[in-house]
């Protein structure tokens, strides 16, 4: 009796753990809409979840939900906390761990009590505008906040007001304050450059601590309270003696990099610091001052990063993900994942016990994990890119996606599998930011941050020679001449160079002069011109094979030019850049025939079909727009990247379109199904989820705002929708129905029992 006593109570425990995963997964469609508990929360409950094997069976009309590569929604989510109305900068622990304080842009501090996900007071109130930093006490009792104000404010939690009147001093935003180990310290760091310390019992300034050449980003205190460290966008990190105010020693600088997050291992042997433009998580000995073997490569800027309580671990905020990493080898933990935010992290921080992290996002939520790292049960991601994916080029016989990324490497898909064709092609030391494939199909060049410009086999995926280096910066574009005998690249040195394939060296003209930097060059169809976009807004345009201009340049706009590209008659140009249009110019006369006006952030790629009906164009706005040609109309909006969309290209046939960007992942759309989902002649309840609109909280919306569909947050931009016929990412989330779907005010249909 007692074993099955034991069992029963088991399931019990179990069930319980699942629901509160269940809630804490899907509170953001439970909240909103009841019906959706069942409409969306559940098909997207975990299969293993006992809430998923006792109630999916009892319903019908349901979507079923597919996660090659993935394990289950929510990951090692406990909690999501609701309430900030704006961007989610920091997050801090109470020492006794029950305590979670929040601070946000909209101008309040958010106390949580850890264990109910509730307000444990009502909102504290600055009135001076956003809050930037919070930070608690040793004891618990305080908590001190800046930001736009200017001012630190010291409140007591306890009664949910300030004790202090505001500590004044700064002249510039805030970015960061800390409570000294003993207590008796504040100190906060400014866009004004300096750190300030101050008394906790009078509030009176003790320090003010001056060098740094640009604002400071954060600040933290060694554990023993005796050092002060401040990283600054000067790319330096500086400690301070607390006790004296005084510099102690040279600053650190080993990052070459603006740097925007540090912090202390528990044990002081260690600081950390995580920069803007590499990405990298540096480490100092702080005995010799002298940075460690140990380099950790993070996912995006490292915005955040907190030691494990037992200094094992480091979590560092990326994008949208949280990661860990083990501080012995470096490497990520196996199955370690965090993601369910669906803007970008902001703050990470451990709880005092270690057991779980909480985070705050610019999705206005602030979430609790499950700290706990173990590979069992983590499903093998698929093959993919592990940064932005910048370049996209398909081969003339459609049988390959080749893309370049910024995690420094080339890769070669095959186009009708998305199967990866081999390894990835490595060599470049510095972002990918372009390819593009030889019209025999033979060879790829890809353009790279590290000055150089690399040739390929396509079939062998080998490295055939060696990097081509003649530019003096960074090279942003390569593009091939239609015969395949000259290679065009442009650079950040304002010129674009020639290259003569078969020798594999400059050709006898060039180098051709820009005006500012060049990101984007082409070749006419014909192989007649050589056209060059910079970034100050001018389209130059050469007769091919020599130096001679073929006209007076295009200018476009005062801004940059990231993409250009001719029709296939080669008498029309187009050109996507900073000022949000797409504009089509008449190469012969030079003028402008008429803008594509729609995107609201800068368009980076633009691109013809192959018959010229159609123009796509990529931008910032995480969109894709397909315009009529000939018009210059819209005709169908592709929406399903979770990031800036940076490369768009029609594959060769011209029945689909192939995108990436920066959520590292490439799309395939299919031209015919957009066309028919835009004029509905074929709409069925896929086709209706894919015209949907996903607004800024998840939800897919129908075209008169009823709520169709919640995404997880951690499934954005992975999620396969028509009209995209194929995602090529670490993972993808196929949505599969029968022929109805129930929503609306049919959704109790769902309910296959109803009574």
């Amino acid at each position: 009796m007692l074993t099955v006593h034991q069992v029963a109570l088991s399931t019990v425990a179990q069930l319980l753990r699942d629901a509160n995963a269940f809630v804490a997964s899907s509170h953001a469609a439970i909240s909103r809409s009841a019906p959706h508990i069942y409409i969306s929360a559940l098909p997207f409950a975990a299969k293993d979840s006992l809430i998923y094997q006792k109630f999916a069976s009892l319903f019908t009309g349901l979507v079923s939900v597919g996660t090659p590569g993935i394990g289950r929604h929510g990951g090692r989510l406990v909690a999501t906390l609701i309430g900030h109305e704006d961007n989610v900068i920091s997050v801090a622990y109470s020492p006794d761990g029950r305590l979670l304080a929040s601070g946000s842009i909209d101008g309040t501090v958010r106390i949580w009590d850890t264990r109910t996900g509730e307000e444990a007071i009502a909102p504290l109130q600055n009135n001076d505008g956003k809050v930037l930093s919070v930070a608690f006490s040793p004891n618990g009792l305080l908590i001190i906040s800046g930001g736009e104000g200017k001012v630190v404010h010291v409140w007591n939690t306890s009664i949910g007001r300030s004790i202090l009147p505001p500590l004044r001093g700064h002249s510039g935003w805030i970015q960061s304050v800390a409570f000294s180990p003993h207590g008796r310290l504040i100190a906060s760091g400014s866009d004004d450059k300096t750190v300030r310390l101050w008394s906790v019992e009078t509030g009176i300034e003790v320090f003010v601590m001056a060098g740094h050449l640009d604002r400071i980003n954060e600040i933290a205190f060694s554990p023993d309270g005796q050092l002060l460290a401040s990283a600054s966008h000067d790319k330096t990190v500086r400690l301070w003696n607390s006790g004296t105010g005084n510099a102690a020693g040279n600053p650190l600088a080993d990052l070459e990099d603006e740097i925007r997050s540090i912090g202390f291992s528990p044990d002081g042997k260690w600081l950390a610091a995580g920069s803007q433009i590499s990405y990298q998580v540096r480490i100092w000995d702080l005995k010799t001052l002298q940075a460690t073997s140990l380099v950790i490569q993070n996912q995006g800027t490292v915005s955040s990063l907190s030691f494990s309580p037992d200094g094992s671990t480091l979590v560092s905020a990326g994008r949208r993900n949280i990661h860990s990493w083990n501080l012995q080898t470096g490497r990520e933990h196996p199955g370690s994942s965090f993601a369910g935010h669906s803007e970008y992290v902001n703050s990470v921080k451990f709880s005092p016990d270690g057991l779980f992290i909480a985070s705050g996002s610019k999705d206005q939520t602030v979430r609790i994990w499950d700290a706990a790292s173990s590979a069992e049960g983590a499903i093998k991601p698929l093959p993919a890119h592990s940064d932005v994916v910048s370049s996209i080029t398909i081969s003339l016989a459609g049988e390959y996606i080749v893309s370049g990324s910024y995690d420094h490497s080339v890769r070669v898909w095959d186009a009708s599998t998305g199967d990866s064709k081999s390894q990835p092609l490595l060599g470049h030391t510095g972002k990918v930011y372009a390819v593009a494939i030889s019209p025999d199909d033979r060879m790829i060049a890809s353009a790279s941050a590290d000055h150089s410009v690399r040739l390929w086999d396509l079939q062998t995926c080998g490295m055939i020679g060696e990097p081509l280096f003649d530019h003096d910066g960074e090279v942003f574009t390569v593009n091939f001449s239609p015969d395949g005998r000259w290679l065009a690249s442009g650079s950040d040195d304002t010129t674009t160079r020639v290259w003569d394939v078969t020798a594999r060296q400059t050709a006898p003209f060039g180098p051709l002069k820009c005006r500012g930097m060049v990101i984007a060059v082409a070749f006419s169809p014909n192989g007649g011109l050589l056209a060059a976009g910079d970034h100050l807004g001018w389209v130059h345009i050469w007769q091919s094979g020599t130096n001679e201009s073929a006209r007076t340049p295009l200018r476009a706009n005062s801004h940059g030019i990231y993409s250009i590209t001719f029709s296939p008659n080669g008498k029309q140009l187009a050109s996507g850049g900073t000022d949000l249009v797409v504009r089509v110019w008449d190469v012969v006369a030079g003028h402008q025939l008429f803008e594509l006006k729609g995107h609201d952030q800068m368009v980076r790629s633009v691109g013809y079909s192959p018959d010229g009906l159609y123009l796509v164009s990529a931008s910032r706005d995480r969109s894709l727009r397909l315009w009529n040609a000939k018009e210059g109309t819209i005709i169908a909006i592709l929406s399903g990247h979770n990031d800036w969309v940076r490369s768009a290209v029609f594959t060769p046939d011209g029945r689909s379109i192939v995108s990436g960007g920066d959520d590292n992942t490439i799309h395939v759309w299919d031209v015919e199904t957009a066309l028919s989902i835009q004029s509905q002649a074929a709409y069925g309840p896929l086709d209706r989820l894919g015209s949907a609109i996903l607004n800024k909280d998840g939800w897919l919306v129908g075209e008169s705002g009823e709520l169709l569909l919640w995404l997880p947050g951690d499934y954005h931009g992975h999620i396969q929708l028509p009209p995209c016929s194929m995602i090529i990412g670490s993972h993808r989330v196929v949505l599969a129905t029968d022929d109805s779907l129930h929503w609306g005010e049919d959704w109790t249909a769902c309910w296959r029992n109803r009574g």
